[in-house]
């Protein structure tokens, strides 16, 4: 049920209250009953939406000149745009560049890997162009949620700037309800640019960024789920220690030095995405529930609802962004098995939602 846009929905109801010229409690009264015309949630206000507002004018459709339904898609795209990795991939074979491609690096041979002539830039090109996908398919698939966040904001702000009008509202209360809409706004558009510095990026590591203006690319729908465990500590250094000992004294040498720290920002970005995150967004769902049945029952009023409906909303990028940056940590271990180092480690921010996008090969 989507929630937000219920209340969206409710606002021209909500709206009308501010102007009548009855007295504060006789309009809560009113807007309580009026938002009450709701109770089946997305039902009823898909019902209302037909009988009461214009049908929306379809946007036109972007050409989508790329598609990948995968993660391995790109991967394998980004190495056909470097015709000199047509011999190693030859010579690593179909089945073991399938893994490359899909992330499953784990099952590679560290031995065969060393024998092959630029072994290590078709690996490059595999850890660049994943992270740059990942990057860019949680920035799309955040922005729903981000939507949902800044209609909130303006919901409030609209209502708040009628009842400020009509003589019912402090101009301190409006403003502050105001600076919100404001912030959610700048978010907002921060988002956007976001989403399109990622698909620019994805466009640059497979090599099309400099085809027509309209170019674009179809990414793989959602982040990949969580796996149910991680690599442990022990399994950790048995690998290290095996694909160490296939590399020159001064390759040893640094990959252990950033073995450790590879290490902690693979196991904390898995506890941060699969337990703390996720609590995070249970409890959200809980307050805003609560928050719905106590609006209800008219004991809270209608910004207290949407502010609980931003919050959910902002819960929901920010556990986005934690699976994210967990993928990208796990990409980096990876490499780092592999006998290379990547030249930086995930920042694990508060939120997960800002992030830098891992620049493609």
């Amino acid at each position: 049920m989507n929630k937000p846009r219920m209340l969206l929905a409710a606002l021209p109801l909500l709206v009308g209250v501010a102007q009548a010229q009855q007295p504060p409690e006789s309009e809560w009264r009113q807007a309580n009953r009026q938002v009450a015309e709701f109770p089946r949630g997305h039902a009823d206000v898909l019902k209302w939406e037909q009988a009461h507002l214009a049908p929306a004018t379809p946007a036109p459709a972007k050409p989508a000149t790329l598609v990948l339904s995968t993660l391995a898609d790109g991967v394998r795209l980004a190495w056909q745009a470097h015709p000199d990795l047509a011999k190693p991939l030859a010579q690593l074979g179909a089945e073991e560049a399938g893994l490359l491609a899909s992330g499953q690096w784990q099952g590679l041979s560290a031995v065969k890997l060393r024998r092959i002539e630029d072994a290590a830039e078709l690996i490059d090109v595999a850890h660049g162009t994943r992270k740059t996908l990942l990057a860019a398919m949680a920035a799309e698939q955040a922005l729903p949620y981000q939507q949902q966040a800044l209609q909130a904001a303006e919901a409030a702000a609209e209502l708040g700037a009628r009842m400020a009008r009509t003589g019912n509202w402090s101009k301190l209360q409006d403003a502050r309800e105001q600076l919100l809409k404001v912030s959610a706004m700048q978010q907002w558009q921060r988002s956007l640019y976001a989403a399109d510095q990622s698909r620019a990026a994805v466009l640059k590591a497979l090599q099309q960024w400099t085809r027509r203006p309209s170019q674009t690319v179809s990414l793989p729908q959602g982040l990949p789920v969580l796996p149910a465990s991680i690599l442990s500590e022990q399994a950790f250094q048995s690998r290290l220690e095996s694909m160490a000992a296939t590399l020159p004294a001064s390759e040893q040498t640094m990959m252990r030095a950033n073995a450790e720290l590879a290490y902690s920002a693979y196991r904390t970005a898995f506890a941060l995405a699969s337990s703390s995150q996720q609590d995070m967004l249970k409890l959200r769902q809980l307050i805003y529930d609560e928050t719905v049945l106590r609006y209800n029952g008219m004991l809270l009023n209608t910004w207290d609802l949407l502010a609980e409906s931003r919050a959910l909303a902002e819960a929901r990028v920010e556990a986005i962004g934690a699976v994210r940056d967990f993928w990208l940590a796990e990409a980096d271990l990876q490499l780092l098995l592999l006998g290379q180092v990547p030249e930086s480690f995930v920042t694990l921010a508060a939120g997960g939602g800002d992030s830098p996008a891992a620049a493609g090969h």
